[in-house]
C-alpha cells in the first residue's frame, strides 16, 4: 500500500507522522511524491512510526528490491 494511503487511513497529518518517526515534514512529503529514494534508516523510522513493516509500504518494497 502506498505511503500516503497507511497515513490517511490511520489518520495521521504528514506533520504528526513526521514527529512520530523523528523525521521532517518534508521528507514524509518527498517520500509520497517519489522525489528522492528515502534512506533504510528513514524507512525503518516511518515505518516504526505506522506499526508496519517496511514491505507494507510500497516506495520502501521499489527501495528494497533496487
Amino acid at each position: 500500500m502506498k505511503l500516503r494511503e497507511l497515513r490517511i487511513n490511520q489518520r495521521k497529518t504528514q506533520s504528526e507522522l513526521a514527529e512520530l518517526a523523528g523525521i521532517t515534514t518534508p521528507t514524509i512529503s518527498h517520500i509520497e511524491c517519489n522525489t528522492f529514494p528515502p534512506t533504510i534508516d528513514t524507512m525503518v523510522k516511518v515505518s516504526k512510526a505506522l506499526g508496519v513493516e517496511l514491505t507494507d509500504i510500497d516506495e520502501f518494497k521499489q527501495r528494497i528490491a533496487a
